[in-house]
């Protein structure tokens, strides 16, 4: 059973479901298990939100439901269940809040970037690349996965260059020198990765060069 608030109206005192709490932990790899639970809590808290409100509406209350936080710890993995959770996370009336604590890194960069509002913690960091095949099969088979992969690519790059401030030269960049991109909190606050930064970001101290002694033959 729902636990119950005490909401005071102008004449009596109208008792109300609480809203569901909405600190979610995504510390896993994107698969379609991962995606399904975190999509369905995603879905509960929303629907929940819904009903508080018809019921605030009804004694002429108004009710906001407090953002869903969602805490990143990630390596990413499969690209259509990472777009179908965005599609979700895009569509909620519920705000949502993406806060990475360690890592978010490929499809897991997606999710963090597609936050209403943005956080990392200071020592966190981000990484974008592109999306990963194993293409194998005949000639046809490698022709067709070759153009799903081309507009799987085209969709991250198009999230990435509306959710960021990554510029399409930076991409290319990117894709010319056929590495990954790791960025640093100050990094991701500087391409506009995230909106903020919590906690203290700790400059390094210089380090003295350090002389190694040749071996003797």
């Amino acid at each position: 059973m729902s636990e119950e608030t005490t909401v005071i109206d102008s004449s009596e005192e109208v008792s109300l479901p609480q809203p569901k709490k909405r600190d979610l932990f995504f510390t896993k790899q994107v698969d379609q298990d991962s995606i399904a639970a975190l999509t369905e809590s995603i879905l509960a808290i929303e629907k929940h939100d819904k009903y508080i409100k018809k019921l605030y509406s009804l004694h002429n209350l108004e009710y906001s439901p407090r953002p869903i936080n969602i805490y990143i710890d990630s390596y990413g993995g499969m690209v259509y269940q990472c777009f179908g959770l965005l599609s979700i996370m895009r569509e909620s009336s519920t705000p949502i809040h993406t806060i990475v604590t360690g890592t978010a890194m490929s499809c897991g960069f997606l999710i963090a970037i597609s936050g209403h509002v943005r956080s990392c913690y200071a020592d966190s960091t981000h990484m974008y690349h592109q999306v990963s095949t194993g293409i194998i099969g005949t000639l046809k088979e490698v022709e067709t996965e070759f153009l799903e992969a081309s507009r799987l690519q085209d969709r991250i790059e198009d999230i990435t260059l509306r959710q960021t401030k990554i510029t399409p030269e930076k991409l290319e960049e990117i894709y010319n020198m056929r590495h990954d991109f790791y960025m640093s909190s100050e990094e991701a606050l500087t391409l506009g990765c995230v909106d903020n930064i919590i906690g203290t970001i700790h400059t390094p101290k210089t380090k003295k060069p350090v002389t190694r002694k040749k071996k003797e033959a």
